[in-house]
């Protein structure tokens, strides 16, 4: 049976590892279990998987930090993190350290695997590629760059994310639930998530962000991008 996707399964619990492992293995999925985080990026380096399942409380380094070594190496990588911890404080730390979706322990294994799977769609996914110049911005959406007047801006995978879905969307409101589904992956995060993301993007891209000019929101609503 042709493999569903690579997952990398990253947790010191022996018997989360197995569950999960059975149930996505006979899902059709190939998985690998390392049980540490200095493992955990050297196997996901060197195998490449797909879906990264990582549990924060490791031994030696904690999966915070191995979330923020892989994406540094492996970008387009998804990053789900598995945790006991479930404070609204933990999550926004998960999120800025580059995670895509959160799961709480105890969770259910059919939750893990439909997480697993919006993973895959977004990983897997084809979109038209193109570069869009506005102001004195230019994004290149298949190189994720963003320049002003010929220098780089260093953006966030997650502050990219919502520029580029801002800009494929231009002048059209983005709800708050859209950045959830596009750019989280379907998870439920607060609007206090999403309004500090967009608030970091527009120090970076705004000539004035305490009033901006180009993303602009939309009282109770969302966002929207504006090229004029």
């Amino acid at each position: 049976m042709r493999s569903q996707g690579r997952v990398l399964v990253v947790d010191d619990e022996p018997s989360i590892v197995l569950a999960v492992r059975n149930e996505l293995e006979f899902e059709g999925f190939a998985v690998r279990p390392v049980g540490d985080g200095a493992a955990a990026v050297a196997e996901a380096l060197s195998w490449k998987p797909d879906v990264v399942l990582l549990d924060v409380m490791l031994p030696g380094v904690n999966g915070f930090e191995v979330c923020r070594q892989l994406r540094r190496h492996a970008p387009d990588l998804w990053i789900i993190l598995l945790t006991a911890r479930g404070q609204e404080g933990d999550r926004i730390r998960g999120f800025e350290s580059g995670a895509d979706d959160y799961v709480v322990k105890p969770f259910s294994l059919t939750e893990v695997l439909a997480r697993v799977r919006v993973g895959l769609r977004r990983v897997h996914a084809r979109t038209a590629q193109s570069v869009y110049a506005f102001g004195d911005l230019t994004i290149d959406l298949d190189a994720r760059t963003v320049m002003r007047n010929n220098e780089d801006l260093a953006l966030t995978r997650k502050e990219f994310d919502i520029l580029a879905l801002l800009l494929t969307n231009s002048g059209k409101v983005v709800r708050r639930d859209d950045f959830c589904n596009c750019v989280w992956g379907d998870v439920n995060v607060t609007d206090r998530v999403i309004d500090t993301h967009i608030f970091a993007l527009r120090r970076k891209i705004e000539p004035d962000p305490s009033n901006p000019r180009w993303i602009v929101s939309v009282r109770g609503v969302g966002y929207k991008l504006q090229q004029t």
